[in-house]
């Protein structure tokens, strides 16, 4: 999924839903995101949503 089809998913759902990440251990809330520029010539950038250690 690229970052323009993750956008207008969102985009469809109500403002203020959480939005979760779905593992083998349940849900977790995302608690942000980074971009990780590929080091590697012909890989596609990276963004990583990660979760909310706490959970």
């Amino acid at each position: 999924m690229t970052v323009a089809e993750l956008i207008n998913k969102l985009q469809q759902l109500p403002s203020e839903a959480v939005v979760l990440l779905e593992s083998e251990a349940g849900f977790a809330r995302i608690a942000g995101v980074t971009f990780e520029k590929s080091a590697t010539a012909g890989l596609p950038d990276e963004v990583v949503l990660y979760t909310d250690a706490e959970e």
